[in-house]
C-alpha cells in the first residue's frame, strides 16, 4: 500500500513546476501497478465464488453432461457470473459481492450490470433474482468480449 498511498505529482505549468499534489482517490489512470492490483482483487473474488460452489451455496453451469461446472469468467475488468436461477443462490451471490466490495474497496456498478435468464425461468424467479441482486436491466442482445452471450436457444 505504500506504493499507492505515498505517491505525489508535480505539474508543469508555463515551464514551472507547481507544489506537490497528493492524490486522494487511488491510482492514476494508466499506472503500471493498476493491472496487478486488479488481478489480485479478482483472484480474491474468484476464490470466494469457487468456495461457495464447493460448499454447495451456489451452483454454476455445465456446458455439457461430462463437463465441470463453471460459475465465473473474468477478462480484464469484465466479469461474467454463471449460476442457476433461484433466490438462495442470488442471496449468496449478493453476500459474496458485498464481501468483495468491503475487502477490495471496489464497488459493483449495478447500472452497468445485467442478468440473462434461461427461457424456462419463471417470472417470479426473475423478479426474485433481480430484487436480491439490485440489478434491473435484463440482457437481451448483450455481448461479452464482442461476442453474443446467447446464440439460438
Amino acid at each position: 500500500m505504500k506504493c499507492v498511498t505515498t505517491v505525489s505529482y508535480p505539474v508543469k505549468v508555463n515551464g514551472e513546476y507547481t507544489d506537490q499534489i497528493f492524490p486522494q482517490r487511488g491510482l492514476r489512470q494508466g499506472d503500471p501497478l493498476s493491472p496487478y492490483l486488479f488481478i489480485i482483487c479478482a483472484e480474491g473474488l474468484s476464490a470466494l465464488l469457487q468456495k461457495a460452489e464447493v460448499d454447495g451455496r451456489i451452483q454454476g453451469i455445465k456446458v455439457c453432461r461430462g463437463a465441470p461446472r463453471i460459475n465465473h469468467l473474468f477478462f480484464a475488468d469484465d466479469s461474467l457470473i454463471l449460476m442457476r436461477s433461484n433466490g438462495a443462490d442470488a442471496m449468496e451471490l449478493k453476500n459474496i459481492l458485498h464481501s468483495y466490495e468491503l475487502v477490495s474497496g471496489q464497488v459493483i456498478n449495478r447500472d452497468k450490470s445485467s442478468i440473462l435468464y434461461s427461457p424456462n425461468t419463471g417470472e417470479n424467479v426473475r423478479k426474485q433474482m433481480s430484487s436480491a441482486l439490485s440489478i434491473t436491466q435484463e440482457a437481451k442482445n448483450e455481448k461479452y468480449l464482442g461476442l453474443p452471450v446467447a446464440v439460438g436457444k
